[in-house]
């Protein structure tokens, strides 16, 4: 599954904010969609929406893909889980079932 790196977003959103020489006031002032808790969530890394993350990259000039982290793994599906070597259960000898043996023999 994809997912989008924050922390990276965040670094490079700071950097852009900086080079701008915009304060938190100064982009919510000159980016009339954004709000000063969403910038503050971008420099923070916090998790955006998918809408305010594309808004912010299109507003810094950032491209949404750079920070669109793959995971490597596979996502587990009933089909692999079916497919999946399972050990036999077999009965075993519990504590009780061996003490009424012990008692039934006698």
């Amino acid at each position: 599954m994809a997912e989008i790196a924050f922390h990276r977003f965040a670094d490079a959103f700071q950097q852009r904010l900086d080079h701008l020489g915009y304060s938190l006031r100064k982009a919510e002032d000159v980016w009339p969609e954004t709000d000063r808790a969403m910038l503050s969530r971008a420099i923070n890394g916090k998790t955006l929406s998918a809408g305010n993350y594309l808004l912010l990259c299109e507003y810094a000039g950032l491209d949404p893909y750079l920070y669109l982290g793959r995971n490597p793994r596979r996502r587990t599906t009933v089909k692999t889980i079916l497919d999946h070597m399972v050990t036999p259960s077999d009965k075993r000898e519990t504590r009780d079932e061996i003490a009424r043996m012990r008692v039934n023999s006698r």
